[in-house]
């Protein structure tokens, strides 16, 4: 190698080594300035009291931790401690670092007496362990700040600092509940709300339960929507409180026993909270508490309309709340006739009874006609709700069901009546429910479709790509044909293509019926039977003939063992010439 190639590449490494020198001494400083940890060997989990001293906000507060491992304050007031908050604290506890200041001077620091100081009580092999932090000033640029522990004087990080900053208000929990929401399965709601001056008062009074779905139980037996539910479980469970009341006193005082509006949430555990709520004689504000508890809170009048909502709100409009692909089965019921369309690997099939008599056994169903009938359950809404008027088992006329793996969804259709604004509408009656409500007349034509309606008129598809031959035969005369490396169709056994075979091809490998009959023993005249081949070594085999219909009219058929229908003529007429001819 060249000298001077090789004094550059020295230089290179040199170079490399000098950087990766220099970043270890400032990853060793930047250790060093972070320094040990404030408190070595804290334990968050170990903590059963802390206690705050702020002279600056004139606070003395102590926290303990009740044996269910939730915190509350116990002086200067009896009320339970802000979760997240205490969570933050037990975090600055935990990570802050101690740099040493051994040049600090206590007096000029604000340590006489310290501004904060922070006592932390932990519970160590049956002893308690005290340990206090004192916080003083800040120091220059407002990131660092001075503390001292153990009567030695250290820089720490300004977040404990921060967190210790807050007035009594802050330090308290403003959740008025403690329940989970999503564990709530059952709701009992009394009282009244006015929600405008013009307006009467609203009742509010219902009760529900969870059930896979929450249902109404009061006052009215009816499907309620689970996202209502849950908005209102939500807001309940997790109302935030305005402000406080200190020393409030009975309850009466404010209006909370009784309560203008109870709420009553119970989970699946068994726990029981119940919110009470009134107005503020004078205010914006409402009074709130839990009952059970002196506390009484000062909550938004947002909070409050959260969880009053009209009871005809909470009601499920949705018709059908199954996702169209989860659909299994379907069945539609017109008088004494049942429809019931089925999925299956490849599409849907159709069957049908008239009272205890089968009609249809599996038919190919149209899967468009099918995606149109799911797209009119997806898209029927309840328009209204018909309180105080009932369905009568003699005025159902019509009905259906809807099945998903594990769900089954449905309802009755009575017969068509004028709303109170002159609208026509369907009285409808959700399954399980007593409630009747209006719906779409579209529910009623769709459920009064001939079953035979419903068969596909699509008869075969092959795609040509896939066939290795084609066989034709009528009685003694039989030809096949198959495909050159060119494409091109041959009769096997020579080496003309077969041009006039060639244009009947597309109609051999797709059928479509004009009329579909009842298979049964129907025996065709001139027939021909059709065999496709795949490459695969399926075949899909079916028969062109001719055959008399009950009224006496000779139309070309379409058969197999499955399907009799209808067809173009045309293709029947070639195929017979073609198998004639030499």
């Amino acid at each position: 190698m060249h000298l001077k190639k090789l004094g550059i590449l020295f230089v290179l490494v040199g170079g490399l080594v000098a950087l990766a020198l220099w970043q270890r001494g400032i990853d060793e400083q930047s250790r060093s300035e972070a320094g040990a940890a404030l408190l070595p060997g804290f334990d968050r989990s170990r903590v059963r009291a802390v206690r705050v001293e702020n002279v600056e906000r004139s606070l003395s507060l102590r926290i303990e931790r009740a044996p269910g491992k939730e915190w509350r304050i116990v002086d200067p007031v009896d009320f339970p401690a802000e979760l997240a908050v205490m969570e933050v604290l037990l975090d600055a506890l935990s990570t802050q670092h101690a740099r040493p200041a051994p040049e600090a001077d206590a007096d000029k620091l604000s340590f006489n007496p310290p501004r904060v100081v922070v006592k932390v009580e932990e519970e160590v092999g049956g002893s308690v362990l005290a340990r206090q932090v004192e916080i003083g000033a800040v120091d220059l640029g407002d990131q660092w700040v001075y503390v001292r522990v153990d009567g030695k004087i250290y820089r720490t990080e300004r977040g404990l600092d921060s967190t210790l900053e807050r007035d009594l208000p802050d330090w308290r929990s403003r959740f008025v509940l403690t329940l989970s929401p999503r564990q709530v399965i059952e709701v009992h709601r009394t009282g009244s709300i006015l929600y405008s001056p013009e307006d009467p008062e609203e009742d509010l009074s219902f009760a529900a339960l969870l059930d896979g779905h929450w249902s109404a139980t009061l006052p009215f037996q009816a499907e309620l929507s689970d996202g209502a539910m849950e908005r209102l479980l939500v807001a309940a469970a997790t109302m935030r409180a305005h402000g406080f009341v200190d020393a409030p006193g009975p309850l009466a005082g404010y209006g909370l026993d009784p309560a203008r509006i109870r709420i009553e949430l119970q989970q699946a555990d068994g726990k029981r909270e119940v919110l009470l709520l009134a107005k503020e004689p004078l205010g914006e504000l409402w009074y709130a508490a839990r009952e059970g508890s002196p506390n009484v809170f000062r909550v938004a009048p947002e909070s409050v309309l959260s969880i009053a909502p009209p009871t005809a709100t909470l009601i499920e409009r949705e018709v059908v709340k199954a996702p169209l692909d989860a659909v299994q089965s379907f069945d539609l019921r017109f008088g004494s006739r049942t429809t019931t369309l089925e999925r299956v690997d490849r599409g849907w099939r159709v069957s049908a009874r008239d009272g205890a008599q089968e009609t249809l056994s599996g038919d190919v169903a149209d899967t468009q006609l099918v995606a149109d009938a799911l797209g009119i359950l997806d898209r029927a809404r309840v328009d209204d709700f018909a309180f105080g008027r009932a369905l009568a088992q003699g005025d159902v006329q019509a009905g259906f069901v809807v099945r998903t793996v594990d769900d089954e969804q449905g309802g009755e259709l009575g017969p068509i009546v004028r709303t109170a604004d002159g609208v026509e509408a369907l009285l409808f009656r959700r399954k399980g429910d007593a409630l009747t409500s209006y719906v779409t007349t579209e529910l009623l034509e769709l459920c009064k479709r001939a079953p035979d309606s419903w068969r596909s008129l699509d008869l075969h598809k092959v795609p040509e790509i896939e066939l290795a031959r084609i066989e034709l035969a009528s009685g003694p005369a039989q030809k096949m044909y198959a495909r050159d490396d060119q494409g091109r169709w041959l009769r096997m056994g020579t080496t003309l293509e077969a041009k006039e075979f060639a244009k009947l091809v597309d109609g051999l490998v797709t059928a479509r019926a004009l009329e579909l009959y009842r298979r049964g023993d129907e025996t065709p005249s001139d027939t021909i039977t059709v065999r496709l081949v795949r490459y695969s070594g399926t075949v899909v085999e079916y028969q062109l003939g001719r055959w008399k219909t009950p009224q006496g009219e000779i139309v070309p058929v379409y058969r197999t063992g499955e399907r009799f229908a209808r067809v173009k003529p045309e293709l029947h007429g070639s195929l017979a010439a073609l198998l004639s001819a030499e």
